[in-house]
């Protein structure tokens, strides 16, 4: 019977906010956000977290995660997160019916309810090869140039006769919240899929990206709304 695992990558040493994977946010740290959602969300077989960090691991663990011990080769300030899935994939000896739900853990305002929701609409499309969470972008941005080498060339040149924003497209952007995909469709492609993505749209509060002290303080202030909402 195929499993439903969910993948936390989590490396330390972040530059922008020293262990950022486990800054405090709202009272806990970081991680320990993704890890509640997943584990509330009620479909997972395992609940792993990859990193090569011992407190981000300590912190794992006592928040009901599984550990894998990250090869520092893959920890790396540039290293990519397809050979940490892989690294997951053969530790744990995945096999291609299984489905793996990669949760960032800088993504700490995506609830149980969204992940629960997007596995629905992933399993809904049996056609797909991924799904990515996704929140509307400004469409204006279909009217964006290159360059200016001496002159302006349209990036998008078959909306640039468009005159009024309402007739343009919708576009999304990816907010890094939710990727799910099956094992068989990752080696595939050796990567996160990127043909056959279906999307599952996210509010703009809901998709703010922990990167810098000042998305910290937009998420305690949501986080905090919350509680008020609750009561």
């Amino acid at each position: 019977m195929a499993k439903t695992i969910a993948l936390i990558p989590a490396r330390g040493g972040s530059k922008g906010i020293p262990q950022k994977n486990i800054a405090n946010l709202a009272g806990k740290p970081l991680l320990s956000h993704t890890i509640h959602a997943a584990q509330a969300a009620q479909i997972f077989d395992e609940i792993y977290v990859s990193s090569d960090d011992a407190q981000i691991l300590t912190v794992a663990e006592n928040n009901g995660a599984a550990i894998i011990r990250r090869h520092p080769d893959l920890a790396q300030d540039r290293s990519p997160t397809n050979p940490v899935i892989q690294e997951c994939i053969e530790k744990q000896g995945l096999l291609g019916e299984d489905i793996i739900v990669l949760l960032q853990p800088t993504s700490p305002l995506r609830t149980a309810q969204d992940i629960k929701a997007s596995l629905k609409l992933y399993l809904g499309h049996q056609d797909c090869h991924a799904l990515n969470s996704v929140c509307a972008a400004d469409n204006k941005y279909l009217y964006a140039y290159l360059g200016a080498d001496p002159y302006l060339i349209p990036a998008m040149p078959e909306f640039a006769k468009i005159s009024r924003r309402q007739d343009l497209p919708k576009i999304y952007s990816p907010n890094g919240a939710i990727y799910i995909f099956s094992v068989a469709n990752f080696q595939r492609h050796q990567a996160i899929p990127d043909t056959k993505v279906i999307a599952y749209v996210m509010s703009e509060d809901e998709s703010i990206d922990i990167d810098t002290p000042d998305d910290l303080k937009r998420a305690e202030l949501h986080f905090s709304q919350r509680q008020r909402d609750l009561q």
